[in-house]
């Protein structure tokens, strides 16, 4: 169970840093919308470090079925070799910018869904939980202001 814990975090961290480094590349391609992805990008690689930072507790918590992590396991997998994928695509084709943020609300809506399965599946009143549940919210957070962002410039 370690170490199905142990990818399951690896993967966590992975996914966060993959979608800074994605907002980072957007933030160069777009110069018009640098300090938006810019700001957004710090924000996941932040998020990336409290995951990282929670390896003990997790572990002494103890909280999720193995089952549960297993499958989650393979989301997370296959979610980083889209964005890698995307990261390419974005590196070497589109200048679009309605591309990049339909697709980082697609992304933070889908990775707001994956951190929220797995606290739905966690004990209550646990830190880890309360960890992932903060993160949701960021999740939620980037959504809404990418939401807000297209919005305010005329992108919807």
């Amino acid at each position: 169970m370690d170490e199905i814990i142990r990818i399951y975090l690896a993967e966590s961290v992975a996914l966060e840093l993959n979608i800074g480094d994605l907002y980072q590349l957007f933030s160069a391609k777009f110069p018009e919308d640098y300090n938006f992805w810019r700001n957004i990008s710090i924000e996941e690689m932040n998020h990336g470090a409290i995951i990282e930072s929670i390896n003990d507790i997790f572990f002494a918590e103890n909280i999720l079925p193995a089952d549960s992590i297993e499958q989650q396991i393979k989301e997370l997998q296959q979610m980083n070799v889209v964005i890698k994928e995307h990261i390419e695509y974005f590196k070497f084709g589109s200048q679009v910018r309605f591309d990049a943020l339909n697709l980082a609300l697609d992304l933070e809506n889908s990775i707001g869904e994956s951190h929220f399965e797995l606290f739905m599946t966690a004990k209550p009143h646990s830190t880890v939980m309360k960890i992932f549940q903060k993160l949701n919210g960021e999740d939620i957070n980037h959504a809404k202001r990418i939401e807000k962002y297209m919005s305010e410039n005329g992108f919807v």
